[in-house]
């Protein structure tokens, strides 16, 4: 069971650098959808990684059991999050920060 503990807790702290910096909301971006997007991506991030924790854990050892299963739906957050806050209808687009020039 602790194996499931870095996980979420590094869901919580990815989502936060995507989703409250890296990507803002344009339409639909009520607070009610929002939030739903954001449970639904974090029951699709916690499903891929209880199936490659299944599929991988037996014949792969530690990295099959913790190490993949939490990188790979960890490094695909921004495009699962993009996909799934579609679903709900809240848009997505992707921040562009410009150096000021003085």
């Amino acid at each position: 069971m602790i194996e499931w503990l870095v996980p979420i807790s590094l869901f919580w702290i990815v989502a936060a650098i995507f989703f409250g910096g890296m990507y803002d909301a344009e339409e639909g971006s009520s607070g009610g959808r929002q939030f739903l997007g954001l449970l639904l991506i974090f029951a699709v991030y916690v499903g891929v990684f209880g199936v490659l924790r299944m599929a991988l854990g037996d014949f792969m050892g530690p990295l099959g059991r913790f190490i993949i299963p939490t990188a790979l739906p960890t490094m695909l957050l921004g495009r699962i999050g993009k996909i799934v806050f579609g679903m709900v209808g809240v848009k997505m687009h992707r921040v562009q920060f410009e150096a000021d020039a003085h």
